[in-house]
Formats: structure tokens, C-alpha cells, sequence
């Protein structure tokens, strides 16, 4: 007579000592750690670098709390995003500079050349510019039909409002400080604004640049 033991079911172990069944846990990886690491090789999208920088926090907590796998790819994808960020905080410093207007020892620009809008200082003129720029021709005030900056302000910190309302409060913020410098213009003239775009809202920058010039 043989004896076999009793078949079990895959996955489930036999009674230990103190009469215990139950299943075999296996690690499996954290479907957060995965996603910090797609959400920071796609860092260059720019949104996605705030948004890795909770998901790859939760999953760090998760793992180490469960033990799943997935530490090292939550924490690759941490790293992508802040090298990301660094990158793109360089470059855009890098461009502000490259388009740094030229200026006397008084401050003025009394020359044409390019510039970045973020560069441009109450009382700099530059040539008139309609849609989406990324350089103006900054010019001396004495050139004909130039543009002159009045006023510089911020608008208030939030979630990207989208193109339409952002140059709406951009228009409306300008119109105010304007009307409240009691200027007089000899003739008539129109107001213009540089507002933030999408990717500067994301990195910070809500600047918004109003100008007065004569009517296109």
C-alpha cells in the first residue's frame, strides 16, 4: 500500500505547524512606479513634471508600505522629471539672455535689435508685433509708430485659465492701469499686451507686458 500526499491547488500551500493555510504572495511591480516613469520620459511635455512629482512620491510610499516591486522605476522617473525641469529652466534662461536687448549707460535702447518680451523694461518701445511671439524688434522711442511699455504686473497664481481668458485679464489689467495713470494721449491711440503663454504659465511666468502706440 503507498501513500501520496493530498493534491493542492497552485498557489496554495499545505498546513504548517500551527494548522495554517493560505496563499502564496508574490511581489508584483507598483502600476504607479511604472507610470512615474513614463510620466518622466515624457517630461519634455512640461505638465507632466508637477504631475510625476505626486505620483512618483505615492508610489515610493506605496512600495515600500505593500512591497511591491517598483522603487527604482518610481525613483528613475523622479529623477527624469527634475532633470527635465533643470533642462528647461536652463534653456529658458539661456533664451532670455540670448535675446537680452543692448542698453546704454543710461538704460536705453537706442538701437534696433532683438529682443525677448520678457526682457523689456517700462518705457522700452519696440515695434508693433500681432500673435504669438518669442522675440520683438525693441527700438529707440524716437522711431515712428513704436510701441512703448507702460506698465508690467503679474497675473494672480492658479491653473493655466486658457488662452482666451488669459488675454482677456491681460486686456482688462492693462486697461485699468492705464486709465488710472490719467494719461493724456495728443492723439488717438491703442493699448496692446504680451500675455503668458501655456508653457510660461507652467514654468511660473504670468507676466503680462501692456503697451500704448498709435492706432494700426
Amino acid at each position: 500500500m503507498s501513500f501520496q500526499a493530498p493534491a493542492t491547488e497552485p498557489g496554495w500551500y499545505g498546513a504548517g505547524p500551527d494548522g495554517g493555510a493560505g496563499r502564496d504572495h508574490r511581489r508584483s511591480t507598483n502600476g504607479l512606479a511604472i507610470a512615474s516613469l513614463i510620466l518622466g520620459i515624457v517630461g519634455f511635455l512640461v505638465i507632466t513634471i508637477p504631475v510625476n512629482l505626486i505620483v512618483g512620491l505615492v508610489a515610493l510610499a506605496r512600495t515600500r508600505r505593500r512591497g511591491d516591486k517598483g522603487t527604482g522605476l518610481a525613483v528613475f522617473g523622479l529623477i527624469l522629471s527634475l532633470l527635465w525641469a533643470a533642462g528647461i529652466g536652463v534653456g529658458a534662461y539661456a533664451l532670455s539672455k540670448w535675446h537680452e536687448p543692448k542698453r546704454d549707460a543710461n538704460g536705453q535702447i537706442n538701437s534696433k535689435q532683438k529682443a525677448a518680451p520678457d526682457t523689456l523694461r517700462v518705457g522700452d518701445c519696440v515695434k508693433p508685433e500681432t500673435g504669438e511671439v518669442t522675440a520683438v524688434q525693441a527700438q529707440p522711442c524716437s522711431t515712428p509708430g513704436s510701441n512703448k511699455v507702460f506698465s508690467i504686473y503679474s497675473l494672480p497664481q492658479g491653473a493655466w485659465p486658457g488662452e482666451t481668458s488669459s488675454s482677456a485679464a491681460a486686456e482688462r489689467g492693462c486697461t485699468k492701469r492705464y486709465e488710472a495713470s490719467h494719461r493724456t494721449a495728443k492723439k488717438q491711440m491703442s493699448l496692446y499686451y504680451f500675455a503668458p503663454t501655456k508653457t510660461e504659465w507652467s514654468l511660473g511666468d504670468r507676466k503680462v507686458i501692456c503697451l500704448v502706440g498709435p492706432v494700426a
